[in-house]
């Protein structure tokens, strides 16, 4: 197992572990806290429930995007434009907002690589956000689970 596998096996631990914190804080149901028993005049327990919040919200996006990375790839394929000038891939249609994961060629490294990212549309034509230079028509993409 390499180091970045090894990682993402102890991150997937950690994401048990997050996902029942979230749970205890109630946060899933009341993204302010106000499920949990707070005393509204004291200063010391207002502090510490705007700071949770926060913590409990980069929390819940990490567990989010952990899950994500261990969800297998069901689909490999690549984007054509359909006749409602939507960008396509075996079933699935891009609209606005779509999350997308494309294989790109990144200069920095001087080689291909995955990314994800989101599709938006701009007027005229649908582009992916960071990488708006880039034609959608043709590009690999894969679809996960």
């Amino acid at each position: 197992m390499n180091d970045l596998e090894k990682v993402l096996s102890s991150a997937s631990s950690l994401s048990w572990k997050i996902g029942e914190l979230v749970k205890e804080s109630k946060f899933e149901e009341y993204d302010d806290l106000s499920g949990l028993n707070i005393n509204y005049t004291d200063e010391e327990q207002l502090l510490l429930q705007d700071e949770l919040r926060a913590i409990l919200d980069h929390l819940e996006k990490a567990k989010r995007d952990i899950d994500y990375l261990n969800r297998p790839i069901a689909y490999t394929g690549y984007l054509h434009k359909n006749s409602r000038g939507r960008y396509e891939t075996g079933d699935k249609e891009y609209t606005s907002g779509s999350g997308i994961e494309v294989l790109i060629y990144d200069d920095f490294y001087e080689k291909n690589r995955w990314v994800k990212t989101r599709v938006e549309h701009n007027g005229d034509d649908y582009y992916l956000v960071g990488y708006g230079d880039i034609s959608m028509q043709g590009l690999k993409v894969r679809i996960r689970k």
